[in-house]
Parts: C-alpha cells; sequence; structure tokens
C-alpha cells in the first residue's frame, strides 16, 4: 500500500467515524483538509468542491453541531462520493 493508498483508507475510516459519531466535524475536516494538501496532483476544481461539502461541518464546529440543519448521512454519501472520484484520478 503506497501513500496514497494508505491516505484513502484513512480517509474511509474517518467517513465510517462520522457516520457513528464517534469522531467530531473539527476532526473530518482537518483530516480531509490536510490529506488534500499532501494529496500530488489534486485538480484545484476538487480541492474547491471538497471545501464546498466541508462547509455545513465548519458550522457545526462554530454553533455547535445540534443547532445545525444537515444530515450527517447525506454529508457522509458525499464525501464518499467525492473520495471516490478523486482516487480515481491518474497517479
Amino acid at each position: 500500500m503506497n501513500d496514497l493508498d494508505a491516505t484513502i483508507h484513512h480517509l474511509r475510516l474517518t467517513l465510517s467515524q462520522l457516520d457513528a459519531g464517534e469522531i467530531s466535524p473539527e476532526a473530518v475536516c482537518a483530516r480531509f483538509r490536510l490529506a488534500a494538501l499532501q494529496w500530488n496532483g489534486l485538480p484545484q476544481r476538487y480541492a474547491q468542491v471538497l471545501e464546498r461539502l466541508l462547509q455545513p461541518l465548519d458550522t457545526a464546529v462554530m454553533l455547535g453541531e445540534e443547532s445545525c440543519s444537515f444530515s450527517r448521512s447525506d454529508l457522509v454519501q458525499a464525501l464518499g462520493q467525492w473520495l471516490d472520484h478523486a482516487a480515481q484520478l491518474p497517479r
């Protein structure tokens, strides 16, 4: 398993933890942002889409998760789709 495969695996685990409520939104944002910074060849448009997907989690961090109206499962699904597409990029 190379570094990118390990990163992808780690992000999938992060999504499972988010779906189960075992990880904070802040940690999810940090892990995805760090991975995007370290992801050689990740197109700018992928980074932009990722930022839009992470916005509800950022809001949850600022306002408290209970006061935010976003579907955790929808967000996990959207981030999972982003990760699936990013993992298919040429290496």
